[in-house]
């Protein structure tokens, strides 16, 4: 961790997620793994998970916070926390806005169907969807899919994302188009 300009800074690696209440700038990098951003406009609040595997079973209780084995691995397990987070800080969860990166399909492995060797990045994304759906939370950024991987920067203060494409797959060198290098969101 660092600080720059008075912020932290904060490098997110797979299975990892940050929660805190002071501003930082927290900086991950995505492939078929997905990141899921809260931020809470009011009190300048935000979290960022780096999801690997989309699925696992996990319970919270109904207060107080419980970290899970291998939570920060999966979508289902560090979106759970990262709201439970925001209800403890009694932030429900119709004040958050979401943003939700990555879901590359990445990999191609000799002798497999495209489908299925590159189904954990679509399966990482459809987990996030529905949870998002079934906690009735707002969606209002989103850059999924496509065979490129991600550079993310979210600053929890403010909630805005810079978002960089990182062209550099085996199946753009087979013809997949390009697309602009950087996006911004806010």
């Amino acid at each position: 961790m660092a600080e720059a300009s008075g912020d932290i800074v904060v490098n997110l690696d797979p299975g990892e997620l940050y929660v805190s209440s002071r501003p930082a700038e927290i900086h991950t990098v995505l492939g078929s793994c997905v990141s899921i951003a809260l931020f809470h406009p009011q009190r300048q609040l935000g979290a960022m998970s780096h999801g690997i595997f989309p699925f696992r079973e996990c319970t919270h209780p109904p207060s107080g916070l419980k970290v899970c084995r291998s939570m920060g691995e999966y979508v289902s397990c560090s979106l759970k926390f990262m709201l439970a987070w925001f209800d403890h800080l009694g932030i429900p969860n119709r004040e958050l806005d979401v943003k939700l990166f990555g879901g590359a399909m990445m990999f191609h492995l000799p002798g497999i169907p495209q489908a299925s060797s590159t189904a954990i990045g679509r399966s990482n994304v459809e987990t996030a969807m529905d949870m998002i759906r079934d906690k009735k939370l707002r969606l209002i950024s989103s850059d999924v899919g496509g065979s490129w991987g991600r550079k993310i920067i979210f600053h929890s203060g403010t909630g805005e994302v810079k978002l960089k494409r990182i062209h550099r797959t085996a199946l753009e060198r087979m013809g997949e188009p390009r697309h602009p290098p950087i996006s911004r969101t806010k």
